[in-house]
C-alpha cells in the first residue's frame, strides 16, 4: 500500500541529484507536450522572483541491485527540465523573464544564484507507489479539479507575443481598471475573463468590431500567436484608450455601461475617436470617424451616462434609442448587437445631446 508525505527541497537539492543519477525524469508519465523557450522562461522568471510553483510528484523507489535508492519525477518533469537546463547554461532566456531577457544562469550575479538555488519546491514524495497506484492517485487529484475554461485553456495552450500582450495588459490595469471599477467581479479575474476582455479590446484596435465569443477570441490567439508584428502599436492603442477612459469618462462608468459587454463597446467607440479602428464586420453600419469626437467631455459624459439608464431601463426609450435598447437587452457577442449598439456609443462622444 503506497503513502505519501509533504516535503520540501531546493532547487540545489534536485540538481545535486540529477549529476549522481538519482533523479529519473520518467517520460511514461509525461502528460503534456513539451514547452517552447518562452514557456520555460516564464518558470526562471518565475523562480527568480520568487513566486510560488505547483509542487512536484516525486516516487521514491528502492534499486535492490545496486542498493540505492533513487527518486522518480511522475508530475513536474517540465518544471525540473526547464531548470536543470538552465542550470547547465543551455537556456537563453526570452523576453518572457522580462528584466532577464537574454540572460543564462552564468549571467545572473552571484545573489541571483544564491536566490534560484535555494528556491524551495514543495514535493509530493510517494513511497514504493505502484504504477496503478500512482495513476490512482492522479485519478483522484482530478476528480476534484475545477474544468479549465476558455481563457485558461488559451492561457495555457498559446505562448506567442499575442497572448502575453493581452495578459500583461491585463496585469498592468489590475488596480485602475478592474479593481476600481465594477466591470468584472474578482471572482471573474480569477478564473482570467479579464485576459478575454482584454483580448477583445485588441481586436477592436487590430480588426475593428466584429462577432464575439470565446470561438472568435480563439481565433484572434491562433492568428496572432506565430507572428505579431504590430504588437507595439497594438499595445499603445489600447493603453491609451484606456488610460483616456479612466481619466476623462470615469464619472460615466458608475453603472450598467460599465459591464464588460457594454464597457468593450465603449471602449471601440474611443478606440475609434483617438486613432481609428478597421470597418471589421459592421458593414454600413460602421460610423466614419468624426474629429470631433471627444471635444466636450462633458456632455459624452452626460451623453454616456443616458446610454446607462436606458440600458438598465425596463421600459423602451424613444424610437431613436429603441434598436440600441433592444440590442443590449439581447445576445450581446453577437454582431448583429453590435452593429446596432457600436454606432450610438460612438455618437455619444460626438459634441450633440443624444
Amino acid at each position: 500500500m503506497a503513502s505519501s508525505n509533504l516535503q520540501q527541497y531546493t532547487i540545489a537539492d534536485f540538481l545535486e541529484w540529477h549529476r549522481k543519477k538519482q533523479l529519473v525524469l520518467n517520460p511514461s508519465f509525461q502528460r503534456r507536450s513539451v514547452w517552447t523557450r518562452d514557456a520555460k522562461s516564464y518558470l526562471i522568471d518565475t523562480l527568480l522572483r520568487r513566486y510560488p510553483i505547483p509542487k512536484v510528484y516525486i516516487r521514491s523507489r528502492i534499486d535492490l541491485q545496486t542498493q540505492r535508492s533513487y527518486r522518480e519525477v511522475v508530475d513536474g518533469q517540465q518544471r525540473l527540465r526547464t531548470i536543470i537546463e538552465f542550470s547547465k547554461g543551455d537556456l537563453v532566456l526570452t523576453s518572457r523573464a522580462k528584466d532577464y531577457a537574454g540572460y543564462t544562469y552564468n549571467m545572473l550575479s552571484e545573489e541571483l544564484k544564491e536566490q534560484f538555488l535555494s528556491y524551495t519546491i514543495a514535493v509530493e514524495l510517494l513511497i514504493n507507489a505502484s504504477d496503478e497506484e500512482v495513476l490512482e492517485i492522479f485519478s483522484r487529484l482530478n476528480s476534484y479539479n475545477v474544468r479549465l475554461n476558455d481563457a485558461e485553456l488559451r492561457h495555457a495552450e498559446f505562448q506567442g507575443d499575442f497572448k502575453w500582450a493581452v495578459h500583461d495588459m491585463s496585469n498592468k490595469w489590475g488596480s485602475s481598471l478592474w479593481e476600481k471599477f465594477p466591470i468584472l467581479s474578482l471572482r471573474q479575474r480569477v478564473r482570467m475573463y479579464d485576459d478575454s476582455l482584454m483580448a477583445e479590446m485588441f481586436g477592436a484596435v487590430l480588426e475593428g468590431v466584429t462577432d464575439g465569443g470565446q470561438r472568435n477570441i480563439r481565433k484572434l490567439y491562433e492568428k496572432y500567436d506565430k507572428s505579431f508584428p504590430t504588437i507595439n502599436e497594438a499595445i499603445e492603442k489600447v493603453d491609451g484608450t484606456l488610460s483616456f477612459i479612466t481619466s476623462k469618462l470615469a464619472p460615466a462608468l458608475d453603472g450598467a455601461i460599465c459591464k464588460a459587454p457594454h464597457f468593450l463597446m465603449l471602449f471601440a467607440s474611443v478606440a475609434h475617436a483617438l486613432y481609428g479602428i478597421p470597418k471589421g464586420q459592421m458593414g454600413e453600419y460602421m460610423p466614419d470617424r468624426d474629429p470631433k469626437a471627444l471635444d466636450d467631455i462633458s456632455l459624452a459624459i452626460d451623453n454616456l451616462t443616458l446610454l446607462s439608464s436606458i440600458i438598465e431601463s425596463d421600459e423602451p426609450p424613444n424610437e431613436d434609442l429603441l434598436d440600441f435598447w433592444k440590442a443590449s437587452q439581447s445576445t450581446t457577442h453577437r454582431i448583429s448587437s453590435r452593429r446596432k449598439r457600436f454606432p450610438v456609443y460612438y455618437r455619444a462622444l460626438l459634441p450633440a445631446p443624444l
